[in-house]
């Protein structure tokens, strides 16, 4: 048994590369300086006593939006304490909260804890009107300059109420800016024009990162974490980047599969964090392509699992029938034979089955997410095409995360897992 510090590691401080934005902050964000300028300008006028812009802010996750918007905005905190300015800003993360209500009440809360300090309880059992009231009288009773952020506001979907009526609020005395943040284009696009004309004096893009600019990013974190490893041009810091501990292959390796995958620093980073911490247990004293790697294929492996493990019923069974096919050595079925066994399943379950139109959309579904591989075939002349699936993991993934669901857990045991030992 391995014992606590008794060990080399090639860390020198491992929250520089931990991808968690609670462990670690950067200072800056070099790759974004267009974004933050354009940031910079929104908030500008809350600087000489005018009302800052409201901003609407999207891209993709892992691209530094909230990050960025955290440093701007303490920055501009910093300038208000120091010029002695009335100035409060306050954020809001929605995820989770799928209707403006619960927004709403959060907001309010952290009003409250803005003006009163930690402890606030969470409002409830308020009509929306009354809510958007008390809202506005907890921004008056605060006053002066308020910024309110949203972060991830598209989990409310449709439910746009607060977007349409926190803009148009006029509280008395209060110079109100609201800045939206979403990962989700769709959920701009879709957005009720009044909504998005309010809301979005200001609509800053955050473009998902290219290759290059991950390996910078790489290159800074790693002279953080690593020992021996530093940058001597903040400017060029990838080609500045001198290691005794990462190889040169590495860092450009996980920078491609991230920009591949995503433009997502925060899985370059994870990504990179993996493959060090796979290095260092093995005790290697070099980080290399091979960790690299590694470490993707564990990453991929563990996207999948938490992706079976957390499908919807009908989604799963449709995968199951799929395995069942696999397990008996049916090559490639077509729709119908797969929802043949899928309505014997719903009856071993005492599930209600789904029309094949439906059960086909499941399957395609399950072919997106990189779970089956689908092939549209032929059936000869005029009889037109069908499609055909398999699956893309192998048979024991599907069972072992699908088998810890109360729904399914004793069918696949009784009915799959006997088969498979056969």
């Amino acid at each position: 048994m391995r014992t606590f510090g008794d060990e080399d590691t090639i860390f020198a401080d491992m929250d520089r590369l931990n991808p968690n934005t609670k462990t670690y902050q950067p200072e800056t964000l070099p790759e974004r300086e267009s974004e933050l300028d354009q940031l910079h300008s929104a908030l500008r006028p809350a600087t000489m006593g005018s009302t800052p812009l409201n901003v609407f802010v999207y891209g993709p996750t892992g691209q530094g939006k909230t990050v960025g918007i955290s440093l701007k905005t303490s920055q501009l905190q910093a300038f208000a304490d120091e010029k002695d300015m009335d100035l409060n800003v306050v954020h809001v993360r929605c995820k989770g909260m799928d209707k403006s209500y619960h927004v709403m009440t959060h907001l309010l809360k952290s009003l409250r804890e803005k003006r009163l300090g930690p402890g606030e309880e969470l409002p409830s059992g308020y009509q929306k009107k009354t809510l958007l009231a008390m809202i506005i009288d907890e921004l008056e009773e605060i006053g002066g300059t308020v910024v309110v952020i949203l972060d991830e506001i598209d989990a409310i979907g449709s439910n746009d109420y607060i977007l349409y009526e926190l803009p148009r609020a006029e509280p008395d005395g209060v110079r109100l800016s609201i800045i939206g943040i979403t990962n989700d284009l769709q959920f701009r696009e879709g957005l009720d024009a009044d909504v998005r004309s309010s809301l979005g004096e200001d609509e800053i893009e955050f473009a998902p990162y290219d290759a290059n600019q991950l390996r910078d990013i790489l290159a800074r974190r790693a002279a953080g974490a690593l020992r021996d490893t530093v940058v001597t041009d903040p400017d060029n810091p990838f080609d500045s980047l001198e290691s005794d501990v990462v190889a040169d292959d590495a860092i450009p390796l996980a920078s491609a599969y991230a920009a591949q995958d995503s433009g997502d620093a925060r899985e370059a980073i994870k990504l990179m964090f993996r493959a060090c911490r796979f290095a260092d247990d093995a005790g290697e004293s070099t980080v290399a392509a091979k960790h690299v790697k590694e470490a993707h294929e564990y990453l991929e492996q563990a996207a999948v699992e938490r992706g079976i493990q957390s499908l919807p019923l009908q989604r799963a069974l449709a995968l199951l029938t799929v395995t069942q096919a696999t397990i008996t050595g049916t090559k490639s079925p077509e729709t119908t034979d797969l929802h043949d066994i899928y309505q014997v399943f719903c009856e071993d379950l005492d599930a209600a089955a789904i029309s094949e139109r439906r059960f086909r959309d499941k399957l395609n579904d399950l072919a997106d997410s990189g779970i089956l591989t689908k092939e549209t075939r032929g059936r000869g002349q005029g009889l037109g095409k069908t499609n055909r699936y398999e699956l893309d993991v192998k048979v024991e993934t599907v069972l072992d995360n699908l088998e810890s669901d109360s729904r399914l857990g004793s069918f696949i045991t009784e009915t799959l897992r006997p088969r498979t030992k056969s």
